[in-house]
């Protein structure tokens, strides 16, 4: 097995972010990273030269929102609402204590977004019992990996995942999570936690703040589980071979993408 030095296998309930992802076992952002190809997860998960990640403007709404929505006895502790720009001793002042500085506006949207959450019957029940950001390890048996998640809300029984999205419509939120991989990272869950549902609950990040509340069907459960079993085996054969392959070495011929050779010219054209 790949042993984590970092945590034993189970349930860690007071486990912070930096400590969860300075762990180097399989999250389902690692098998995201890896199924673009395995050079690239070895360059932002293994290499020792590596630059610090940086998270996005969407990544930073997200955890807000998160902290607003599942945490919300944390959230004066983590945020603070700061009109000063970087640099001003006001907005280092928050940096140095570990709040994040943050302006009116999005204060205003992050609890806008809670609001709609919490407003929603489904989303609301949902939520009323479990705990939020529970960590857990375990041992893939059969890849002989070491294995973590984070779910957002776990109850035990079911895995509540809050997304922040463009477009929480059953048609949006589905190419989603196509998009995204959210089929394989419900799998990787399900796989750690042993728990019986998954449940995705989207609230769109503009005005009037919509909110939807899905499960997958089997089709996708069993799609996501195939490809999480590619990615795992991916890691797998990397780790023993030691090699982690990007494009190909070789000159490779590219054909124009099917949507390009649609193109119908006339004699008007000339």
């Amino acid at each position: 097995m790949t042993v984590s030095p970092f945590a034993s296998t189970g349930i860690h309930s007071m486990v912070s972010n930096a400590e969860y992802h300075a762990d180097p076992a399989i999250s389902a952002s690692h098998l995201h990273a890896v199924s673009h190809n395995p050079h690239n997860y070895f360059k932002k998960y293994l290499d020792p030269k590596r630059p610090p990640s940086k998270p996005t403007a969407a990544m930073r709404l997200g955890t807000f929102v998160h902290t607003a929505v599942l945490e919300p006895e944390d959230l004066d502790r983590r945020y603070a609402v700061c009109a000063t720009r970087k640099g001003l001793t006001t907005y280092n002042k928050l940096i140095d204590q570990g709040i994040e500085p943050v302006t009116q506006a999005q204060w205003d949207q992050a609890l806008a977004m809670c609001d709609s959450v919490r407003n929603h019957p489904e989303a609301a029940w949902l939520l009323s019992e479990g705990k939020a950001e529970q960590s857990v390890w375990w041992d893939d048996e059969q890849f002989g990996l070491r294995c973590k998640c984070r779910p957002d809300w776990w109850n035990g029984d079911m895995v509540i995942d809050l997304k922040t999205t463009i477009d929480a419509s059953p048609k949006g939120f589905a190419s989603s999570v196509a998009k995204w991989r959210y089929h394989i990272q419900q799998m990787h869950y399900l796989q750690g936690t042993k728990a019986a549902r998954f449940v995705f609950v989207a609230v769109e990040k503009e005005y009037p703040f919509n909110v939807g509340v899905y499960e997958l069907d089997n089709e996708a459960c069993g799609i996501g589980e195939e490809l999480r079993q590619r990615d795992m085996n991916r890691i797998k054969t990397c780790k023993e071979r030691d090699q982690w392959p990007g494009y190909s070495n070789d000159i490779s011929t590219l054909s124009l993408p099917s949507y390009a050779k649609n193109i119908d010219l006339s004699p008007d054209d000339f």
